[in-house]
Parts: structure tokens; sequence; C-alpha cells
């Protein structure tokens, strides 16, 4: 039974892992989307805010 077990808990793994890498494939393959969400330099934190 344990092995049983293993096994499904492997599938799944292994199953999810390929659904959310096609969806993310599938993003990615969009030209007009950004995935990766450009961060402003401000926002780091490891430079000032310009001063007016």
């Amino acid at each position: 039974m344990s092995q049983f077990l293993s096994m499904l808990l492997l599938v799944t793994a292994v199953f999810l892992t390929v659904c959310f890498g096609v969806a993310a494939w599938r993003l990615t393959d969009e030209k007009d989307l950004d995935v990766t969400g450009q961060i402003a330099r401000q926002s780091y934190g490891w430079k000032a805010p310009p001063t007016r």
C-alpha cells in the first residue's frame, strides 16, 4: 500500500509539473504579455529616489 501511495504521489507531481509548465509556456508564447513584471529601480531599495 505504501508503494502504491508513493507512485500515486509521484505521478501526481509529474502531472502537475507538466500542466503548469505547459501553461507557462503558452503564456510566454504570447508576445504582447509581459510575465516578468518589470520593477522600477526605486523599489529595489539600493537607489534613492530622485530629489527635486
